[in-house]
C-alpha cells in the first residue's frame, strides 16, 4: 500500500501539472484566436476529463493523460505485467485562465483518483486553488506540500484511511 500511495501522489502531481494542457483535442476558436493550440490569455477555460495511470513492479508504466495524449514506458496497459498490475483512474476538473501556453495560471484544479490492483486499493481527492481564487489562504504548508510555489495551495488533500491532511480553517 505504501507504493500505491506514493504512486498515486506522484501521478496526481503529474496530472495536476498536465491539467493546464488545452482541452482534449484542440481548443475552439473562441478560446484560441491565434491558433497556437493553447487557450488565449484572459480566457477562462473549464475542463472535465478522465485519465488512466497504470504501472507494474517491473518499473513499467502507462499514462493516458487525456484522449489522444499518452506517455509511458509501454504502448498499452496490455504490455504491463498482469500479475503485478496496479491502475489509478482519474476524474479531473479544472477552471482557470491560461496565458497562451500549456499551463493553467489561475483558478482551481480538482482530481478524484481511485486506485486498485496489486498494490491494493485507495481513493484520493485533491483540490488545488490559485491565489486568484477566494478560497486561497496563503498557508505556506499547503503550498509547500503541493510543490508549485507560493501561488498554488491544496484546499483538500484526502487519502482513504487517512482523511484530509489539511483541516478546514475556521
Amino acid at each position: 500500500m505504501k507504493k500505491l500511495t506514493g504512486v498515486a501522489l506522484a501521478a496526481a502531481a503529474l496530472t495536476m501539472a498536465a491539467s493546464g494542457v488545452a482541452n482534449a483535442g484542440k481548443p475552439s476558436s473562441k478560446t484560441d484566436a491565434d491558433n497556437n493550440g493553447f487557450p488565449d490569455a484572459g480566457v477562462v477555460v473549464q475542463r472535465h476529463w478522465t485519465s488512466l495511470y497504470a504501472y507494474d513492479y517491473n518499473g513499467d508504466w502507462y499514462w493516458e493523460i487525456e484522449p489522444g495524449r499518452v506517455e509511458g514506458t509501454v504502448a498499452s496497459v496490455d504490455d504491463l505485467d498482469a500479475a503485478t498490475l496496479s491502475t489509478c483512474d482519474y476524474v479531473n476538473t479544472s477552471r482557470g485562465e491560461f496565458a497562451n501556453d500549456a499551463f493553467q495560471d489561475s483558478g482551481w484544479i480538482q482530481n478524484h483518483i481511485v486506485c486498485s490492483g496489486y498494490d491494493g486499493h485507495g481513493t484520493y481527492n485533491y483540490l488545488m486553488v490559485h491565489r486568484t481564487d477566494a478560497r486561497f489562504t496563503g498557508d505556506a504548508a499547503r503550498s509547500a506540500e503541493l510543490g508549485w510555489g507560493p501561488d498554488w495551495e491544496y484546499k483538500v488533500l484526502t487519502e482513504s484511511g487517512s482523511g484530509n491532511f489539511f483541516k478546514p480553517a475556521g
